[in-house]
């Protein structure tokens, strides 16, 4: 992965956020963010990126910045007087030599695509109409295969092409030791779709069966570390895996021969939540851009008045009908 290139480049070019959290003194770019969604961008690009790819922060302030670019902190944010015009992100595109980049993958919010598009219309959005937590786990999924694929031999031979994975159905404390427990295919899809997952427990060393789940994903990946995340808090118990054997994608067929349970509902409902929480905060955005520049140490100006109190209703006019809706699915 190269880092500050000063001529035409032809690698893929990658995108990520910048953090409000950030330290209190100058620092290079990767260090100076601390926040835990900026990390996590950071880490996915930093896994995807070879060693002709580059990998950029977007700032509000300063713009395209190399990772290693020492940056002082600010205050700053989409939306404000203060941020980075698209004329500078154009021409800093050209003073990095990829202005004319065909790959370019932006790992963030739909603002940061925005801005990002303003340069390279063709720019790929992998997380646009995803909630922060199906962001974090594509992002989680997309950086766990790139390190698998730099390390082709960690866990035994990759399959053939067109030949289906064979799932470890083991206790963990067997194989532990002998590297990764799953073998998981990369099978991620924009459309959510059943999984049956089948998860043992501590129970399995009194001859029980493994318990089985139904729920509604995107990938194998992501339907089997829901439903092993979901069980764990529930049995209050880390002492679970996967028996990859017994999951597949698709329902349990009628007349099965066992007990399933349907956790669809409740994770739609989680989601649902998720969905209206970003929302919200996407509506008290947009309010403070509205009404930036109107107050002074938190007054309103005199002059601003009328406009701040628009500003003010209709923010709270679209916030209301979200408030409903979550008290709605969230049972009350």
């Amino acid at each position: 992965m190269v880092t500050a290139p000063h001529k035409a480049r032809t690698g893929h070019v990658y995108v990520i956020p910048c953090s409000g959290k950030k330290l209190d003194h100058a620092a290079p770019a990767r260090e100076l963010y601390r926040g835990s969604y900026f990390r996590a961008c950071w880490r996915t690009a930093a896994a995807l990126a070879g060693d002709d790819d580059l990998v950029l922060i977007l700032s509000a302030r300063h713009g395209l910045a190399p990772v290693d670019k020492v940056l002082e902190p600010y205050d700053a944010q989409f939306g404000n007087r203060s941020a980075v015009s698209d004329r500078v992100l154009a021409a800093q595109a050209r003073l990095l030599g990829i202005e004319h980049a065909r790959e370019v993958t932006v790992l963030a919010g739909s603002a940061y695509v925005r801005a990002v598009r303003t340069v390279w219309p063709h720019a790929k959005a992998p997380l646009t109409g995803l909630n922060i937590g199906k962001q974090l786990q594509l992002l989680n999924e997309l950086r766990t295969k790139a390190e698998l694929d730099e390390r082709p031999d960690e866990g035994g031979p990759a399959p053939a092409a067109g030949e289906t994975p064979e799932f470890a159905g083991h206790p963990v404390d067997e194989v532990a030791g002998r590297g990764s427990l799953y073998e998981l295919p990369y099978d991620y899809k924009q459309t959510a779709r059943d999984f049956t997952v089948a998860v043992a427990g501590p129970g399995r060393y009194e001859g029980k069966p493994p318990y089985r789940y139904l729920v509604k994903e995107y990938s194998t990946a992501l339907a089997w570390a829901k439903v092993l995340a979901w069980f764990m808090v529930e049995q209050e118990s880390p002492d679970a895996y996967v028996v990859g054997a017994l999951s597949f994608e698709g329902a349990p067929e009628p007349g099965c021969g066992y007990f399933w349970t349907d956790l669809r509902g409740e994770f739609a409902r989680q989601e649902a939540l998720d969905d209206l929480a970003d929302q919200a905060a996407e509506t008290v955005t947009e309010f403070e851009s509205k009404t930036y520049g109107m107050t002074r140490e938190g007054v309103v100006l005199p002059d601003r008045q009328a406009e701040y109190n628009q500003a003010r209703d209709a923010a709270a006019a679209a916030a209301w009908p979200l408030v409903v809706r979550m008290a709605e699915n969230d049972g009350r």
